[in-house]
């Protein structure tokens, strides 16, 4: 049954201009054409289906330069301003494959660090421009804090351990660091864009090419989901950093979680809704003890109203931080933060939101003696491995300390 997702999933579209909405209808097109009316054929096929598909994304419709500047021949959309239009995006890639989705916007999100007004870095932003602005896919890999290594002492960000040191040299930094974890594509980035701090222990962001010196992989990471992004552990033995590859203005690395939790977001609530276009027809051929649609049970209704109300939730809060983002009118400190704490808040519940919808159609799946199902067990992974990646392993608490230290004005937390 075709349903019109906009219908049931209302989004503000009054915060997208006509040029947006045009370049969110065509990415719809390629999502509906390239892949989810061809679920079977893309799942026989997925290995040499998936980087053609991806391809005709970012190259033929041209998604690996939206937010390179226009006057280096890119979409011009390295602008807060357009964190609505790029949210849209997220979700309609999203909703295609969460793998291709995260890729995107790990790509875009390079650029929001260093392509914006008030952060532009003319250098370093020209020369990724040209790498991203050819013919050739690229892929970007980020390598963030984490939880750290026990019995290691470690420069903290929020305290968020960071595990890459960068020394300053003659020419400008080295990076070193050991078994670090990108958070995904390790195994086939082109470039890396890695947090990590000086000597000081002050918090840095490093760009490294995927070919440089000293750039050591080891071998492939077994994950629960995005099984096309190709991680592994990365070592990093004295790499050689030119001075502007390293961005090391305060608020930098906020900015790269803010543009994270705003994208990948929507990358999982996307797939969530296709979750439900796929969960929603499948209740509408299942019958019950009587001859009833399962769907009209009022036990069932409850668990399938479950799902829609954590994904419309999800969307909508999605859509108030796009909000916070484009009516940034400064980049101050205290507005960094304040949006830095409202996007740590939101990703969280989303990407609990999205995880939770997903299981409560699961669990009604199973009870109902389903078999299984590639599309929607592929969703479910996808989105458990984005969630993990983004709020594993003692990453909640740091997190509730932004929160703490932004509402209550701590300071020795």
């Amino acid at each position: 049954m075709a349903r019109n997702l906009d219908d049931l999933f209302v989004y503000p579209t009054q915060l997208l201009d006509e040029e947006s909405l045009s370049v969110v209808r065509l990415v719809r097109q390629w999502s509906d054409r390239e892949i989810v009316s061809k679920r079977m054929e893309y799942r026989e096929g997925y290995e040499h289906l998936f980087a053609g598909k991806r391809e005709k994304l970012c190259i033929d419709i041209g998604l690996q330069k939206l937010t390179i500047p226009a006057d280096l021949g890119g979409f011009g959309w390295n602008s807060p301003s357009k964190a609505p239009a790029m949210l849209a995006l997220a979700f309609e890639i999203g909703r295609a494959d969460a793998s291709i989705g995260i890729l995107s916007a790990a790509s875009w999100a390079l650029f929001l660090m260093m392509a914006c007004q008030h952060n532009h870095n003319d250098k370093l932003c020209g020369s990724l421009a040209a790498r991203f602005s050819d013919e050739t896919v690229r892929t970007p890999a980020l390598i963030l804090t984490g939880p750290g290594l026990t019995g290691m002492q470690t420069p903290l960000f929020f305290g968020r351990s960071i595990l890459a040191c960068a020394e300053k040299s003659e020419t400008g930094f080295t990076l070193n660091g050991k078994a670090l974890r990108p958070l995904i594509a390790g195994g086939l980035a082109d470039f890396f864009c890695v947090v990590c701090a000086d000597r000081s222990g002050k918090p840095c962001i490093a760009f490294v090419p995927g070919d440089a010196k000293g750039v050591k992989r080891g071998p492939s990471i077994l994950m629960t989901g995005l099984n096309a992004c190709g991680n592994a552990q990365i070592d990093f033995n004295q790499v050689p950093v030119p001075l502007e590859n390293v961005l090391n203005h305060e608020g930098n690395i906020e900015e790269l979680y803010i543009w994270l939790n705003l994208l990948l977001g929507g990358v999982s609530v996307g797939a969530a809704m296709n979750f439900f276009e796929l969960l929603a027809d499948w209740s509408e051929s299942r019958t019950i003890k009587g001859g009833v649609l399962l769907k009209e049970n009022p036990l069932c209704a409850s668990v399938l109203a479950d799902v829609a109300c954590e994904i419309a939730l999800s969307r909508l809060l999605l859509c108030d931080l796009a909000g916070i983002i484009a009516a940034q009118k400064e980049s101050g400190p205290e507005t960094i933060r304040r949006t830095f704490t409202y996007a740590g808040m939101i990703g969280h519940r989303v990407q609990k939101g999205a995880m939770h919808a997903m299981n409560r159609g699961l669990e009604l799946m199973g009870s109902a003696g389903y078999a299984k199902e590639w599309h929607v067990e592929k969703h479910w992974r996808d989105v458990k491995t984005i969630q993990s990646i983004l709020y594993g392993v003692a990453a909640e608490a740091p997190l509730k300390m932004d929160t703490a230290r932004f509402f209550y004005n701590c300071t020795e937390i």
